[in-house]
């Protein structure tokens, strides 16, 4: 017989492969860009690492044909061998995220903190910095990763206003950021996930943030026809491209579009996409596997 608590207690789907050490950053982020919640790195054999990815709701087979279409297009088709799927209960992995979750500076402006450990930081440590507070559970969306922190650095020196729109919003910690340094800025997030929706829209009331931050769900047709000083854009390479023709149309003359999650192998696809648009490459920044880049409309 289940008690209660047992009934109440949550699963969640767990996918685990092995791959390089040289290989965890992007299989981290990819498995989360396909739905991940959380990744968890453990040491594997010599110098292999052990990914363990967390879903909140179980895949179908098309959707598993789909992620493992990934991991070859990505040149980790070599990890399907050893590519486990299971089932875990909330607390096994959740509390062990929270127990290595600290806080951390980004850039000049910013501290991305759990709200459990908020009380304990100091004056010095907040002193000219907005606090965004987070719950563990989106490991690329706190803020850890290059990409995510490309884009929090590049809202301190680029945002404008006054309309700002984020493109793919997942924990929404970008619009938030956006948000925070501007108060003048009225910020919409989209994304066509409605659990990213769900997960954003905790975070925001977490922040305070709920009635400067407009969540939809979909892309960028649902604000079709709007125009926005600064466009977001934390996605990979190829859904950029794909949506450049939809930011010329957004953003105005002089407006900015920050692009991350571009690997640095994929830089030159999004340089010939650019050709012949009305945006140019204002600033990029290489790091590791990723590029970032600026880009402004400039006709």
């Amino acid at each position: 017989m289940t008690t209660k608590k047992e009934e109440a207690l949550r699963t969640w789907m767990a996918i685990e492969f092995v791959v390089s050490k040289e290989q965890e950053d992007l299989a981290s982020w990819l498995m989360v860009h396909r739905g991940a919640k959380g990744c968890e790195v453990k040491p594997h054999e010599g110098d292999r690492v052990l990914l363990h990815s967390v879903f909140e709701k179980d895949m179908d087979l098309a959707e598993m044909d789909e992620l493992k279409s990934s991991l070859e297009e990505y040149g980790l088709g070599s990890c399907l061998n050893s590519l486990k799927v299971s089932t875990l209960e909330e607390a096994d992995w959740l509390s062990k995220w929270k127990q290595g979750f600290e806080q951390f500076p980004v850039g000049k402006r910013f501290m991305i903190c759990p709200p459990w450990l908020k009380d304990r930081l100091s004056k010095d440590e907040l002193a000219n910095r907005h606090l965004i507070l987070v719950e563990p559970g989106m490991a690329f969306g706190t803020g850890l990763h290059i990409t995510t922190r490309f884009c929090l650095k590049s809202i301190e020196k680029h945002l404008q206003g006054p309309e700002v729109l984020d493109v793919g919003t997942g924990s929404g910690i970008l619009a938030i950021a956006a948000a925070m340094i501007n108060c003048e800025c009225d910020v919409t997030a989209v994304d066509v996930d409605p659990v990213s929706i769900k997960v954003a829209q905790e975070n925001l009331d977490l922040n305070g943030m709920s009635e400067r931050v407009r969540l939809v769900l979909g892309s960028t047709e649902a604000v079709a026809g709007s125009v926005y000083q600064t466009l977001l854009s934390n996605l990979t390479c190829e859904d950029i491209i794909a949506l450049l023709p939809d930011y010329e149309k957004l953003a105005p003359l002089g407006g900015v579009v920050i692009c991350a999650g571009i690997l640095k192998e994929k830089l030159p696809m999004l340089e010939r996409a650019l050709e012949g648009s009305s945006f140019e490459i204002l600033e990029k920044e290489l790091e590791d596997l990723w590029a970032g880049v600026i880009l402004r409309k400039f006709r």
